[in-house]
């Protein structure tokens, strides 16, 4: 090898080192910058507030008053003088039934109860003559027996008045019998009036309330049926009363105990979303509604009970069976609020023996709940004592006060923060960065989230 090319490769050799050593002295020096300027983070103050404890629970929207009109006789709907959506009165006539049959059935009856009628005056008035009948009989009777016994007139005279008597008495008592069969027969009939009259009211269908009729089923022409054990009648439509409206939510058995007749509750409704209703516990099921007569629902307590949450639509037209869930509040806490976020769990031998050994914490607690305080752009750890807590803010009921200010972020700041940190103010870039200016936007981004 020519001396050229040794000393060729010695010089290419040591720029190599030097670009290495270079490069890491500009990253070493850049994490060192990155260091000394702190950690992003995010930080807000702890306020004194309340905490409204509740349970959250499915259900759907239907009225207070609502009727389901239904067939009590089987026959072929005549007309429907109101619609879907029509308003009805109580009294108003909303289904007229196929009558015709029914009246004629009725006459048939009336009819036969006339003739029976007629039957039995003829009878009453037939038994008339051998009751004067059984009265001659009987004087004669007497008169013979006197006779008899003074000796004017043989036995045989005696004894022919005495069948005599007999019989007219035998004929009477047949009469009387019959006279009874007819005005139980009369009685029958009467009754049977008064059922096919029943039964030809029924053609005649009136609203039993105020309403609209929210579902219509059956039209002009078709045949509606009585409902028996095994088969359902026909529906033929629905009125309720819209002006009082209520949700049904079922609550799950572990959160019943806490639900309280009166408790006011938070409704939220698929269809109008971004907007809540408010509503008072009207009542509570004695008995779960699902799963029933399971051992295995019973022992994991995945039942649930009906609860009927008033609804104040404020005047908005609500449509019945609209899904919906409430938010009924058992409980309000107060005390210092933390975003819920701010709370970080750390295994309690790995914090200082200081903090570790705090009274905020209770027992022998093996993972314990701290935040970071923002003192001054330096990360503090602080234990604290945890109270009720929602989706988004947690009580605190020991260890902060009014007025500190929290770390709440980011999420890989809180992971990393063990207490001393520096911290620097999280760094908002807004969305239109870079582009031409004089575009407006609201949407910004967060670096480091």
């Amino acid at each position: 090898m020519s001396k050229l090319k040794k000393y060729g490769l010695i010089t290419l050799s040591v720029a190599i080192v030097i670009a290495i050593l270079s490069g890491r002295e500009i990253f070493t020096a850049f994490m060192g910058w990155r260091a000394l300027d702190g950690l992003e983070s995010r930080s807000t103050a702890v306020r004194e507030g309340s905490l409204n404890e509740s349970v959250s629970a499915p259900g759907f929207v239907e009225p207070v008053s609502k009727v389901d009109i239904s067939a009590q006789i089987s026959a072929r709907v005549m007309a429907l003088p109101l619609r879907e959506g029509d308003v009805v009165h109580k009294g108003d006539l909303v289904v007229q039934l196929d009558d015709r049959n029914l009246k004629a059935v009725l006459a048939s009856t009336t009819a036969r109860r006339d003739g029976e009628r007629a039957r039995l005056e003829a009878e009453r008035a037939r038994i008339e003559g051998p009751k004067q009948s059984l009265e001659n009989a009987k004087r004669n009777l007497e008169r013979q027996r006197k006779l008899f016994e003074t000796g004017d007139v043989a036995r045989q005279a005696l004894e022919d008045a005495m069948v005599k008597v007999q019989e007219i008495e035998a004929a009477v008592v047949g009469s009387q019998k019959n006279i009874g069969a007819l005005e139980s027969s009369l009685a029958a009939s009467e009754a049977e009036i008064e059922r096919v009259r029943e039964e030809v009211s029924y053609a005649t269908i009136r609203a039993p309330i105020d309403g609209t009729i929210t579902r219509l089923n059956a039209e002009v022409g078709e045949l509606v049926v009585v409902g028996t054990m095994n088969n359902a009648g026909t529906v033929i439509m629905t009125i309720a009363n819209l002006a009082r409206m209520r949700v049904r939510a079922q609550v799950a058995e572990a959160d019943i105990a806490k639900v309280l007749e009166g408790q006011p509750a938070e409704i939220f409704i698929n269809a109008f979303s971004g907007r809540s209703f408010h509503g008072v516990v009207e009542e509570v099921a004695l008995q779960r509604t699902s799963g029933q007569g399971s051992a295995s629902s019973a022992t994991q307590g995945s039942g649930t009970f009906k609860v009927d949450v008033s609804l104040d639509t404020e005047g908005t037209r609500i449509f019945s069976g609209l899904a919906a869930n409430v938010d009924i509040a058992i409980k309000e806490h107060r005390g210092m609020l933390v975003p819920t976020q701010a709370i970080v769990e750390r295994k309690r031998d790995d914090l200082p023996t200081a903090l570790a050994e705090s009274t905020v914490f209770q027992g022998a607690q093996r993972v314990v709940a701290i935040v970071f305080l923002d003192e001054n752009g330096v990360a503090v750890a602080t234990p604290v004592r945890l109270g009720s807590s929602s989706l988004t803010e947690t009580i605190v009921e020991m260890g902060l006060s009014a007025g500190q200010s929290v770390v709440v972020g980011p999420y890989k700041t809180l992971e990393q923060l063990k207490g001393g940190e520096k911290l620097r103010k999280e760094t908002i870039i807004p969305a239109d960065a870079g582009k031409t200016a004089g575009k407006k936007s609201s949407v910004s981004v967060k670096v480091g989230a």
